[in-house]
């Protein structure tokens, strides 16, 4: 999917650079996840309930609306 694409190549340009290794090896994680299960938790569907997972997705989509 496109829209995943863009995201996380954002996220993979702009932090990972600076990333600890633990932040590295929780996105290597995060990507061996099967696409659908990606697809339900950057797009809001779903949480991973994995916390250090569940704080990645949060950073890569950004903030929610204001409320």
């Amino acid at each position: 999917m496109k829209e995943l694409d863009v995201l996380l190549e954002r996220f993979a340009r702009g932090v990972l650079p600076t990333a600890s290794a633990e932040q590295r090896t929780t996105f290597a994680r995060f990507l061996e996840l099967p696409d659908p299960v990606l697809v339900d938790y950057l797009l809001g569907q779903g949480t991973p309930p994995e916390p250090e997972l569940a704080a990645l997705v949060r950073d890569i989509v950004g903030p929610g609306p204001a409320r």
